[in-house]
Formats: C-alpha cells, sequence, structure tokens
C-alpha cells in the first residue's frame, strides 16, 4: 500500500480552518432550527396539525381558557387552550417532563451512534414511559431524532476514510446500494406481519432476537479486541528487536537507510493495493526502487501487475470518491418509498388518497413494491460483479474487510437484507438494529459498518419523517427541537467513539456498543410488551386489516 505523502503545514491550516468554518456553519444552523422551533409558541397552531389533532381526538373540547381542557389532559402530557380548541400542550416553554425527556433522548442517541444504530428500540419506550406519548405519537418523534442523528452521522462520515485504505471513503457505498433497496421491501413484509402477529408472539420473538445478537456482539467484539490486542503486541515486540540498530546520525543516513531495510524484511505487508492509484505512479515507483530513501516506503502493486484498458477506465471511475450515479439511483428509490408510503399509509399515517385496507387498489401497490426494489437492485448488482470480475480477473488482492463480490453473494446477501428487514418490521424496530449486526457479520469493517449502516438509517429515516409532518402527525416544534437534539448527540457520539478508537487502537468499540444498545433495546422494549400482554391477555392471531 503506498503511504499517503506528508501534508505541509500550509495545507494542514487550511484543512484545520475549513473544518473551524463548517463547524461555526453548523452551529448557526442548530442555532437557527432552534429558534424556528421556539417560534410554535403555545399562542398558535397551525391548520394542518390542528386537523390532525382533531382526526386523532386530541383536540377534544373547545375552550376558552387552559381551566377547561384540565379534565382532557393527563398529568405528564397536560391540554391548554389554544385557537380556542384543547390540545396537548406545546413543547415550549420546557417544562420537567420535557426536559427529562430532552435529556434521555440525548444519552440515548450519544450511546447508539457510534455503532451505527438509529436508537428507536430505546427512543420509542422513552418517549412513552418519560413523555407520556402513545405509541401512535412516539414513533413519529423517534423518526424525526434518528433522522437528525443519521443527519449528522452522514455528514462527519462523509469526508472520512477508510481506516485501512486511506485513498477510499469509510462509507461503503457498493453495500449501501446493494443492500438497502431489499431491505426495505423486507420491512413492507414485516411490518404487515407484525398487524397479524398477537403481542405476545412478537415480545417473545424480539427478546430471544435481540438477547442472542446482543451475545454474539459481545463475542465477537470480544475475538476482534483479542487479535487487535495480539498486533500491537507483535508491533511492539518488533520495534523492541531493532531499537539497537538506531544510531544518533543525520536524516537518510546509512545506519538509518539499513536500519529501515532490515525493518522491511522483518515486517510483512499486508494490506492490498487499492485500484484508485494511477498507473502512472506505480511505474514510477518501479523506476525509483533502487533508490535508498525511496525503498523506504512499501511499494505493493497487487492486483495491478497486469495493466488492462478496461482495469485503467475502471480506475479513472474509481477516482470519483462518491458514486454520484448510483446515489442518484438510489435517490429514485427514496422517491419510490416516500411515493409507496403516502398512497398506503404506515405508523398510523392515513394514506392520502384514501386508500383502503383489502382493496384492489391496496395489493395492487403492495405488489408492485417488490419488483420495483427488486429491479433497483438487480440494476446495481450486474455494474458490481462486472466491476469486481475485472478486478478479480487482474488479481486485485482485497483488504481485510472488504466485500468480495461475485454471483454468489450478489444474490445471497440482499436475501439476507430482505430476511433482516423483516425482522426489523415485524419486531417494530429500527432497520439499523438489524443491519448493523448484519455487516458485520458478513465481514465488514466495524468502523466501516457503523458508517454505512448510517448512510442507510438516514435514506429510510428521511422519508418516513417527512411523510409525518407532510401528513400532520409531527408538530414542526417537536420535530425541530428532537431533531436537533439527535444532531448534537449524534455529533458528540461520534466523535467521543473515534477518540476512544484512536486513543486504545481498539475498533472492537464498535461492537460493544451495538451490543450494549441493542440488549438495552430488547429489555426495555420486552418489558413493555410484557404489560400489553398483562393488559390484553393472550389473544391471537388477527386480521391484516385489524388495526389500519
Amino acid at each position: 500500500m503506498d503511504t499517503p505523502p506528508l501534508r505541509p503545514p500550509s495545507l494542514m491550516a487550511a484543512k484545520s480552518k475549513r473544518r473551524t468554518y463548517r463547524a461555526i456553519a453548523a452551529l448557526l444552523a442548530v442555532a437557527s432550527l432552534l429558534l424556528l422551533a421556539y417560534s410554535g409558541s403555545r399562542n398558535h397552531i397551525t391548520s394542518i396539525v390542528r386537523r390532525a389533532l382533531k382526526q386523532d381526538g386530541h383536540m377534544t373540547a373547545s375552550c376558552s381558557t387552559d381551566a377547561d381542557c384540565r379534565e382532557f389532559g393527563t398529568t405528564r402530557r397536560p391540554q391548554v387552550c389554544i385557537d380556542k380548541f384543547c390540545a396537548p400542550r406545546p413543547l415550549f416553554p420546557l417544562n420537567s417532563v420535557d426536559l427529562a425527556g430532552t435529556i434521555g433522548a440525548f444519552v440515548c442517541i450519544l450511546i447508539s451512534s457510534g455503532g451505527g444504530l438509529g436508537g428507536g428500540g430505546l427512543l420509542v419506550p422513552l418517549y412513552i414511559i418519560v413523555l407520556g406519548f402513545s405509541s401512535h405519537d412516539a414513533i413519529p418523534l423517534s423518526k424525526a431524532t434518528i433522522f437528525g442523528s443519521a443527519l449528522a452521522s452522514c455528514l462527519l462520515n462523509f469526508r472520512q476514510k477508510h481506516p485501512l485504505v486511506p485513498h477510499r471513503q469509510l462509507i461503503d457505498y457498493e453495500v449501501m446500494v446493494m443492500m438497502e433497496p431489499m431491505t426495505l421491501a423486507g420491512t413492507i413484509i414485516g411490518v404487515s406481519m407484525n398487524k397479524v402477529c398477537p403481542e405476545w408472539v412478537i415480545t417473545i420473538l424480539l427478546v430471544v432476537l435481540l438477547s442472542k445478537t446482543s451475545q454474539r456482539m459481545v463475542t465477537k467484539g470480544k475475538s476482534i479486541w483479542q487479535q487487535e490486542d495480539a498486533k500491537d503486541r507483535a508491533i511492539a515486540a518488533k520495534v523492541l528487536a531493532h531499537w539497537t540498530d538506531l544510531v544518533l546520525a543525520r536524516k537518510h543516513s546509512p545506519a538509518v537507510v539499513a536500519c529501515a531495510r532490515k525493518w522491511r524484511q522483518a515486517a510483512t505487508v499486508t494490506a492490498a493495493h487499492v485500484v484508485s492509484v494511477e498507473l502512472s505512479s506505480v511505474v514510477e515507483a518501479d523506476d525509483d526502487t533502487s533508490d535508498d530513501e525511496a525503498s523506504l516506503l512499501p511499494s505493493d502493486k497487487r492486483g495491478l501487475e497486469k495493466p488492462h484498458q478496461d482495469l485503467g477506465e475502471m480506475q479513472t471511475k474509481y477516482k470519483q470518491s462518491v458514486p454520484w450515479g448510483d446515489l442518484s439511483v438510489l435517490f429514485l428509490a427514496w422517491l419510490g418509498l416516500f411515493v409507496y408510503s403516502m398512497l398506503k399509509g404506515g405508523h398510523g399515517a392515513p394514506s392520502i388518497v384514501g386508500m383502503v385496507c383489502g382493496s384492489t387498489a391496496y395489493w395492487s401497490l403492495t405488489v408492485l413494491v417488490f419488483p420495483f426494489f427488486a429491479a433497483v437492485t438487480s440494476y446495481f448488482g450486474v455494474k458490481v460483479l462486472h466491476r469486481h470480475e475485472l478486478m478479480q480477473r487482474y488479481g486485485y488482492e482485497y483488504v481485510a474487510g472488504d466485500i468480495q463480490w461475485n454471483r454468489h453473494t450478489t444474490v445471497l446477501y440482499p436475501a439476507l437484507c430482505t430476511v433482516a428487514g423483516v425482522a426489523a418490521g415485524l419486531l417494530g424496530i429500527g432497520g439499523g438494529m438489524v443491519k448493523g449486526p448484519l455487516l458485520l457479520e458478513i465481514g465488514l469493517h466495524p468502523q466501516v459498518a457503523s458508517g454505512t449502516s448510517s448512510a442507510m438509517i438516514l435514506f429510510t429515516s428521511s422519508a418516513t419523517t417527512i411523510q409525518f409532518i407532510v401528513l400532520g402527525m409531527l408538530p414542526h416544534n417537536y420535530a425541530i427541537w428532537y431533531g436537533v437534539v439527535g444532531f448534537v448527540g449524534s455529533l458528540l457520539g461520534q466523535i467521543g467513539l473515534s477518540y476512544l478508537i484512536r486513543k486504545y487502537r481498539k475498533t472492537a468499540f464498535v461492537l460493544f456498543v451495538i451490543a450494549g444498545v441493542i440488549g438495552a433495546s430488547g429489555t426495555v422494549m420486552g418489558f413493555l410488551g410484557i404489560q400489553v400482554v398483562l393488559l390484553h391477555g393472550f389473544r391471537g392471531f388477527r386480521s391484516l386489516c385489524y388495526a389500519v
């Protein structure tokens, strides 16, 4: 692997200034959003929110003062008089309950964001238990919080580089475009199954799946921790073995060169060369191998020994850090998901066209969405398969944690994502709760898995959040406030976990975070499920349109 050139101090200072300017711009944007949220004062309520509150029965009676609405509210969610109607108390000014919910949401996002998880398994119970919301209201609010969290994660990860190959992006866009569409298709099946299955079945499956997943992540985290610890010990042993060869001499003295050569003979270059390196730079490296100073840099040209026109063209495309063409097609899939959600409704949201469950239009839309997502996956599969067949044909060697796409994996992994989507929809948990562990199980590097999972969460959470806002199920001040809470919590969580990984050189922290969040989510959601079972008993299976 080529060693990246050292940046001059002036360039490093300029980069630091750009980061500072971006941070200031982000803070100004957050402040503007907070002011916008605060503008939703108690004396004003939008027409679309008023209409939604009337439909849901939240705006229960006409009034002239707050005293007229006391009998309609609860201790934690009192109702007040707004525009001569009784409605839930606006967010501002914050009371003790809202402050507790804000702090709780911040802590949940702070912990879960580092593992690339949305945190919905913690946020929904939090909003139900602490804020006193019903699940009908807690789910949209959790989606807004997760959207803010995923947005912050993607903004941080967008410029981050691969931990093993500095020429690559941290987010694996190939994995994203191959797995996200079929995960969405599986979620549609899972949501329908969730409506049919009784609560006690869902609770049992939820506790079993999340506890097993958490246990698996702990085991895998311990294994990676031991491997990384052994690697650090080996490096330290090599340093101790050759430190006596170092003498006080001027830079690039023969003694230093001799020591460096001995180090190269003892060390083993394990990382593969990335295809984004230009062929011209490889030729120049070959011409300069006799130079002592150039020989200090490792020169691994595996995968590029047989230059070919097709491989050169592929390299030119790879020089683009972000595949905007593929992402534009993925955006069309996002648009399809949004239109589907608006037409059919979901998560308690009504259909904008009044589509009735069980009607011909309902089943036609449900059936047609699967060929749509399958076609998107097939389109990406053909492109990815052709690219990797060329890479393998000319001897490209993959880095540890790379996915070797072939005819088998291009079918298997999207199929696994379909199953994961079914599990997420059936159990009522976020997609990140299953996609994060799945990416780790197929061998992705922990940091890459976390960044890629966050990008996939942004894809789904943005569509559902916009849906809830358009339909008036999510007041804009609540959406902005908790979205900002998720944004800030994710920023601090990502920065904190990155600091721990750099300081202790242990990517296993990511797996431990995932294990902790999944285990806590399984415990809390299992507890709520048991409460529902005790309240309603062991009911049988229901009709698909029973709760619609």
